[in-house]
Order: C-alpha cells, then structure tokens, then sequence
C-alpha cells in the first residue's frame, strides 16, 4: 500500500476503531486493533514530540498505550 492511501483510510475512519497488519523493527509482524484521536491518557505536562510524517500514532485497544507504525511497513489495513 501507498503511504498516501494509507493516511487517507486512516482519516476517513474518523476515530473509530480499525485493525492494521504491519512489519516490525525487529522483523515480526503484528496485527493490532487501534483507534485514533483517544486523548484520555495523555499525560498534560509532558512535552509535545517532534512528528515524524512516516510515523502514525494510535491508541492500541489490547494492550491500553499508544503505538506507533510506519506507513512504510504496513501489509494490511481493515
């Protein structure tokens, strides 16, 4: 999948909870179940982070924390 795709089905979800099969750092796969936009565990002094444009940032709803991908290495987007 394209990056460009990839953000556009990402935003038209609008929050609402998809599932993303994608190659990790160390090579394994993962699939996990995530949302975007959750702001309820955020931490309010903490300094905002630099975005890095290849990196999407959701909330993973089986492990309760935020994860990250890259759009490079996602296989499959549901």
């Amino acid at each position: 999948m394209k990056t460009e795709e990839i953000k556009q089905r990402i935003k038209s979800k609008n929050g609402r909870f998809f599932s993303v099969e994608f190659t990790k750092k160390d090579g394994t796969n993962r699939v996990m179940l995530c949302r975007t936009g959750v702001k309820k565990f955020l931490n309010p002094s903490a300094k905002p982070k630099k975005r890095n444009e290849n990196i999407q940032v959701v909330y993973d709803v089986h492990k309760k924390a935020y994860r990250s991908f890259n759009y490079q290495s996602v296989i499959k987007l549901n």
